[in-house]
C-alpha cells in the first residue's frame, strides 16, 4: 500500500494544517510494527494568499520514511527532493532540495516557499549515491495549498488536473497523460453552486481530448454544452468559463454560442460577452491584417473592456506606425496608470524606431518608479515576484544602456552596464558595453566585452565578433589564430562553468506530420529507429534566431540525427525566405505547423527544443534557449546514451 499526502484533503475544511502524528496509522492485531507513509508534507495542506492578515506558509517540509512498506529506497545515501510548484513555468517554480536524515531516520528536506504563493506541487525523491528514485510508483506525490480559511483553492485542482497532461514532463516528472484521471480531479471538486465556477472548460477540454477531437466526441460534447447552458441560465453557474471553452470552438454552432451569450447578459450585466467572443476570434486568426481589423473593431465597440485593453497591448505589438502606437499606450496608461509595463514598451517602441529617445529615457524612469511603488504599495492591485522585480530592472538598465549609447552618452551607458554585466542573459548587452567601452577609450575592456558577447548566443554575434577582430587586430594582441584560440577556451570555460546536467525524461513523444519547405516528409511514424532534435522558434524570436545555424551545423555533424525546426503555420513565408538567405541556412530542415502541435509536445512560448529517442520517447526539453547549442546538445546525447533506453509507459490518450 502506497499513500501520498493528497489524504489530507478529507481534513482540508477543518484544519489549516494537518500535524503529522495525525498520519501514523495506529498498530493493528496482525501487524506487529506500525504501518508508515512513504512521504509527507509538513504542513500537509500549506496556506497560501494574498489576503491580509495572512498566516501563509513560509517553507515546505517534506519527510520521507525509508522504513515504511511501500518506500522504494530502503536504504538512503544521499536523498534529494525533486519537486515542482503549480504548473512550473515561472522562474524557481522548479527546485531540488537536499534531505537531511534524523535520528529516528527519517529524511526531511526543508523547502522555502519565499515571496511565492504556489496553489500546488508535486514531487519525487532520488538518492543520487544510489541512483534509486521514489516516483509513488510513477504517481508521485501531490500537494494541495489551501487558503487562509483552510479551503483548497480552484487554482489548486487545475494544476493538479494539468499534471495528467503531461505538461509537466518537461521538468522530470513523468506521470502519464491521462485525460480521463484529469476530468475525475476536476468532477471530484465541482460542486453545485459555490465550486468549480471556473473549472468547466477545463473539464470540456479533457474530454475533447480524451476522444481524440472526433466528429462523435464533438456531437456528446456539444449535447452536454447545450443541456448546461440550459441547466444554469437560470442559477448562472459557470456560464462565464464555460464561453471561455466555447468560444474558441469554430465547430459551436452559432446559436448555441448565442444562446450562452445572451444567459450571460443577463445573468452578469457587468460582464461583457460579446467583447470576449470578438477577442477569441481575434486570436484565432491567422491572417495578420484580418486580426488587426479585428482587433480595432474591439477597440472600438466595446472601449472600456478589460478585452479591449488586451486588444490594445496586442495591436501595440503589430502595428508598425508609431503614431498609433503612442495613442494605443496613451489609452492603456489612462485607463491603468499603475502599470509599469506601458511607459517600459512604448520607451523599447522608441528605441526601435531610433526616434524620441530622451523621451524613452523619461518613461524607464517612470517604469522604474511604478515598479517601485508596487513593492510598497500593499494595497496594490498586482503584486510581483523578487524574481520578476529583478528581471525587470535588469532589462530595463539594459535598454538605458542601450539608449544612452545611441545618444552618444557612453560613459553613462558604462556606468549603468558594467555593474551588472555578469548577469546579463545573452551576448547582445555584451555586444553595447563593448561599444560604449570603446567610445569611452577603454580598448581593453572592450575587448573582454566583445568576447563575450561572441561567445553568447545574440543577433549581434557577426557585428561583435567583427568588432572583436578589428579592435583585436589594432591592439596588436596577437595573431588571428590566437583570437580563434581565445574564443574557444572561452566557450570551454563558459560551458563548464555552466556545470550543465541534462535532466533525463521519459515519456511518449507526441505523433507529428511535417513538410519541410523544400518538401520532405517528416512523419513521426517513418522516424523510428533515429533520434530527432525538434526546435519550436519564431522569425519574431530574438532568442530563438541565433541558435538556427548552430542547429544546421550540428546537423552537418551528425547525420544520423534528424533535425528538425518548426515555425508557426501563419508565418509569412517571405520573411521565412529572407530569414534563410540573411543566414544561409541551406541545408536547415524548417516546416511550419499550427500552435497545437507544440501545444501537444507541452511547450509554452519560443524556443522550446526536445530531443526525441529511437523508440519515440521525449529524453530532454530545453525551456527558452540553449546557451551553447554543440555543446549541450552533445551533453544531451550522452546522458541519453548513458541513462539507458526509455522505460515503457502507455502511449497518450490522444492517440
Amino acid at each position: 500500500m502506497r499513500i501520498s499526502v493528497y489524504g489530507c484533503s478529507a481534513l482540508v475544511a477543518l484544519v489549516v494544517a494537518c500535524p503529522v502524528f495525525l498520519w501514523a496509522q495506529q498498530p493493528q492485531k496482525d501487524h506487529p510494527e506500525p504501518f508508515y507513509f512513504v512521504a509527507l508534507t509538513d504542513p500537509a495542506c500549506p496556506v497560501s494568499g494574498y489576503q491580509a492578515p495572512v498566516p501563509v506558509t513560509t517553507e515546505l517540509r517534506v519527510l520521507y520514511f525509508p522504513m515504511s512498506e511501500g518506500a522504494t529506497i530502503k536504504e538512503p545515501k544521499a536523498l534529494v527532493l525533486h519537486l515542482v510548484f503549480d504548473e512550473g513555468w515561472a522562474a524557481d517554480n522548479s527546485r531540488t532540495s537536499s534531505f537531511i536524515k534524523r535520528e529516528d531516520g527519517v529524511w526531511v528536506a526543508t523547502v522555502p516557499l519565499g515571496d511565492k504563493f504556489p496553489k500546488y506541487a508535486i514531487y519525487w525523491v532520488e538518492d543520487r549515491e544510489t541512483k534509486q528514485s521514489d516516483t509513488n510508483e510513477g504517481k508521485y506525490f501531490d500537494v494541495p495549498f489551501c487558503d487562509v480559511n483552510g479551503q483548497r483553492e480552484e487554482w489548486s485542482v487545475r494544476y493538479e488536473a494539468e499534471s495528467y497532461t503531461g505538461k509537466l514532463a518537461r521538468l522530470g516528472i513523468d506521470r502519464p497523460t491521462d485525460y480521463a484521471k484529469a476530468i475525475d480531479v476536476l468532477e471530484g471538486y465541482i460542486h453545485l453552486p459555490d465550486r468549480g465556477l471556473n473549472l468547466i472548460s477545463s473539464l470540456w477540454r479533457y474530454k475533447l481530448k480524451l476522444g481524440n477531437d472526433t466528429p462523435e466526441t464533438r456531437a456528446m460534447l456539444l449535447a452536454e454544452i447545450k443541456k448546461f447552458i440550459g441547466d444554469h441560465s437560470a442559477d448562472g453557474f459557470a456560464l462565464v468559463d464555460a464561453l471561455n471553452f466555447v468560444a474558441y470552438q469554430d465547430w459551436i454552432p452559432p446559436d448555441t454560442l448565442e444562446s450562452l451569450v445572451k444567459a450571460i447578459e443577463i445573468k452578469e450585466p457587468n460582464d461583457n460577452p460579446r467583447a470576449f467572443v470578438l477577442q477569441a476570434q481575434a486570436t484565432q486568426e491567422k491572417d495578420k491584417q484580418k486580426r488587426i481589423a479585428l482587433q480595432w473593431e474591439l477597440v472600438n465597440k466595446y472601449p472600456d473592456t478589460n478585452q479591449a485593453n488586451l486588444a490594445r497591448q496586442q495591436l501595440a505589438l503589430e502595428v508598425t506606425d508609431l503614431g498609433q502606437k503612442e495613442k494605443l499606450y496613451q489609452e492603456l496608461r489612462s485607463k491603468d496608470p499603475e502599470n509599469p509595463f506601458h511607459p517600459w514598451n512604448l520607451a523599447h517602441d522608441y528605441f526601435s524606431a531610433n526616434q524620441k529617445l530622451p523621451e524613452a529615457l523619461a518613461l524607464l524612469d517612470e517604469s522604474d518608479k511604478l515598479f517601485a511603488a508596487s513593492v510598497l504599495n500593499k494595497q496594490a492591485k498586482i503584486h510581483y515576484f523578487e524574481s520578476t522585480l529583478k528581471d525587470t530592472k535588469l532589462q530595463i538598465a539594459i535598454l538605458r544602456g542601450r539608449i544612452l549609447l545611441r545618444l552618444k552618452r557612453p560613459a553613462e551607458a558604462v556606468a549603468v552596464l558594467d555593474p551588472i554585466k555578469a548577469e546579463f542573459p545573452s551576448g547582445g548587452p555584451y555586444y553595447t558595453l563593448g561599444k560604449a567601452l570603446e567610445d569611452t577609450g577603454d580598448k581593453r575592456g572592450a575587448i573582454d566585452a566583445y568576447l563575450e558577447a561572441v561567445v553568447r548566443p545574440s543577433t549581434e554575434e557577426k557585428k561583435a565578433n567583427e568588432e572583436l577582430e578589428k579592435l583585436w587586430t589594432d591592439q596588436k594582441r596577437g595573431t588571428e589564430q590566437d583570437l580563434q584560440q581565445r574564443i574557444q577556451s572561452k566557450i570551454t570555460q563558459n560551458f563548464n562553468d555552466a556545470n550543465y546536467v541534462p535532466r533525463v525524461l521519459n515519456h511518449p513523444a507526441p505523433d507529428f506530420d511535417l513538410t519541410t519547405l523544400r518538401g520532405e516528409h517528416l512523419a513521426s511514424s517513418q522516424l523510428r529507429g533515429k533520434k530527432i532534435i525538434l526546435d519550436f522558434w519564431a522569425v519574431w524570436c530574438g532568442w530563438c534566431l541565433p541558435e538556427l545555424k548552430p542547429l544546421q551545423d550540428f546537423q552537418e555533424k551528425h547525420p544520423e540525427v534528424v533535425v528538425a525546426t518548426v515555425v508557426q503555420d501563419s508565418t509569412d513565408a517571405k520573411q521565412i525566405e529572407e530569414l534563410i538567405r540573411n543566414k544561409t541556412l541551406t541545408s536547415l530542415r524548417i516546416s511550419q505547423a499550427p500552435p497545437a502541435l507544440a501545444e501537444k509536445f507541452g511547450g509554452m512560448g519560443v524556443p522550446n527544443t526536445f530531443i526525441i529517442d529511437e523508440a519515440g520517447y521525449v529524453r530532454i526539453q530545453h525551456n527558452g534557449s540553449i546557451p551553447d547549442v554543440p555543446r549541450y546538445l552533445e551533453a544531451d546525447l550522452k546522458a541519453i546514451a548513458d541513462a539507458g533506453p526509455a522505460k515503457e509507459m502507455a502511449r497518450t490518450s490522444e492517440r
